[in-house]
């Protein structure tokens, strides 16, 4: 008894692995997009105290007093969020031999008011230099955006799922499988400071002339239905 109940139950493993082998007809695999062309609403700069010295202490005091005058001169601007980076330092040497310490720390800052952070960049480069600028959408935006986009790129997807299962002489489908993707395909513009406008380059404490750029958002949906009669 105990063996027939053993080959009963094997039995009926094998049958449900068999049938998890067995792939379901009918499935096909579909994708479908929306995308959005938007203007970028923040602006993102990097800025840097560079500093050489023999002394790693003497070093670290000169960037620190550049760094504290920098917060000090970046408090009135109650629109731009500042963020420091960190502090990082290695040997240079001349002909393998030993010269100085050099030493750097970075700023972030970050606002949707240009003229704001163009004035401020345009005091720190007094003293600090700067690194790049950058355009790109904030994220309240992305997702209000991106809110749009999903119905879009969801309809399409229906739209697409409707057309191949008429043309396959079929009534309706289910679907089988989804994933939906939000996408930001297009990357945000830098500019390094070597690639600034001369104006800027000449005149170290005029504001920044920063402008606004685009970027493209994007929704993927994609996966699959099952053709039904």
């Amino acid at each position: 008894m105990k063996q027939l109940i053993f080959l009963l139950s094997l039995s009926l493993l094998s049958s449900i692995a068999f049938a998890h082998d067995v792939k379901p007809e009918g499935i096909i695999n579909l994708q479908a997009s929306a995308s959005m062309e938007v203007e970028t609403d923040t602006m993102q700069a990097t800025v840097a105290v560079e500093a050489e010295n023999y002394d790693p202490a003497v070093l670290a005091k000169r960037i620190n007093e550049k760094m504290s005058w920098a917060m000090d001169t970046a408090k009135p601007f109650s629109e731009v969020k500042v963020k420091g980076g960190q502090y990082t330092t290695h040997q240079i040497y001349n002909k393998r031999i030993f010269k100085a310490w050099r030493g750097t720390q970075t700023i972030t800052l970050e606002s949707k008011n240009t003229e704001e952070l163009g004035k401020l960049i345009g005091l720190l480069q007094k003293k600090l230099l700067i690194k790049s600028l950058r355009y790109h959408v904030s994220k309240e935006k992305v997702q209000a955006v991106n809110k749009v986009l999903i119905k879009q790129a969801i309809s399409n997807f229906k739209e697409q799922a409707s057309v191949i299962t008429k043309e396959f002489d079929k009534n309706k489908y289910v679907i089988h499988q989804v994933n939906v993707n939000a996408n930001n395909r297009h990357q945000p513009v830098y500019r390094a400071r070597s690639h600034m406008k001369a104006d800027m380059m000449m005149a170290e404490s005029a504001p920044a002339n920063l402008q606004q750029n685009t970027s493209n958002i994007q929704v993927n949906v994609n996966g699959s239905i099952r053709i039904t009669k």
